[in-house]
């Protein structure tokens, strides 16, 4: 496994993320059916101007995202809890010795082959998350992805949020999606091997 081993929001972490498809963007490649996505275009052209560039696309950070970033360690400390295991944290895992496809998981457990993604979100949406025991579909292309690029069977999926007592914490096992892994691995190689091949364009290396 090609490990990224550094603090996730650090320069170093950034920097490794410039101008290559990562998890979490995973869904303006692919659709969570297998599909090619109509945003795939865009992507790829926002990436070519990071690599022309040096810097990355600057995403505004919301209320949802900053509370997000300060309870992930509480939600981790939670589950480590819950589930007596041992999680590694990592600055991101790569597809391959080209480091030109990254996931940037919030946990791993190497032992037995999992990974956690975990969310905070609003109360309304984490009891949604308790009651209907499914994960959410905009999450689904960055967890199945993580799968694809680390090679586990199984994640973890968290939902973390204090203010519901009864409940703050929801854990759901996810398991590996062949049919969409298969998928994903046609259309995002294509994609970063397009992307590669335009970037050496545009530095003249012809």
């Amino acid at each position: 496994m090609n490990i990224l081993d550094c603090a996730q929001g650090t320069e170093e972490w950034y920097a490794a993320r410039l101008a290559i498809p990562t998890a979490s963007r995973f869904d303006r490649i692919i659709t969570a059916t297998g599909k090619a996505s109509s945003q795939s275009n865009d992507y790829l052209y926002e990436l070519l101007a990071e690599h022309i560039t040096g810097e990355r696309k600057e995403i505004r950070q919301t209320d949802d995202m900053l509370r997000g970033i300060e309870r992930e360690p509480q939600a981790r400390a939670y589950y480590e809890l819950e589930t007596a295991y041992d999680v590694t944290e990592v600055g991101g895992i790569f597809l391959d010795d080209t480091r030109s496809v990254m996931c940037s998981p919030d946990g791993i457990i190497p032992e037995i082959q999992r990974g956690i993604e975990i969310k905070s979100p609003r109360l309304e949406n984490h009891i949604r998350n308790c009651l209907e025991q499914k994960l959410p579909t905009q999450y689904v292309l960055q967890v199945q992805g993580a799968m694809w690029i680390t090679g586990y069977d199984t994640w973890d999926f968290i939902s973390y949020c204090p203010e519901y007592t009864s409940q703050p914490l929801m854990i759901l096992t996810i398991k590996r999606d062949e049919k969409l892994i298969e998928a994903m691995d046609k259309h995002i190689r294509a994609f970063s091997k397009k992307l590669e091949a335009y970037k050496k364009e545009v530095n003249n290396e012809h």
